[in-house]
């Protein structure tokens, strides 16, 4: 995929909402009235992000799936820990 086929310009309305385009609800799965989480996330840089994803069956799994290669190698943290003092 694309930027232009995975990153939208939205309009925010007076009552706060914003729409769901067509093609990225069907790649989720959600129908008309269908239901989505909602998650704030802060970016390195101190600023925010909104990620919208179908409920997940483990939140755990879907947030580590979400952020995969956002955070450092398992070797990297292996590292840092032997640091540690016991």
């Amino acid at each position: 995929m694309g930027e232009s086929e995975t990153v939208r310009e939205v309009t925010v309305s007076s009552n706060r909402q914003v729409g769901l385009a067509s093609d990225f609800a069907r790649k989720l799965g959600v129908k008309a009235k269908g239901k989505l989480l909602e998650a704030l996330i802060r970016m390195p840089d101190g600023d925010y992000a909104i990620l919208l994803m179908r409920r997940p069956k483990s939140y755990a799994k879907a947030l580590a799936r979400a952020l995969e290669g956002t955070t450092p190698a398992k070797e990297f943290l292996a590292e840092l820990r032997a640091e540690w003092p016991e």
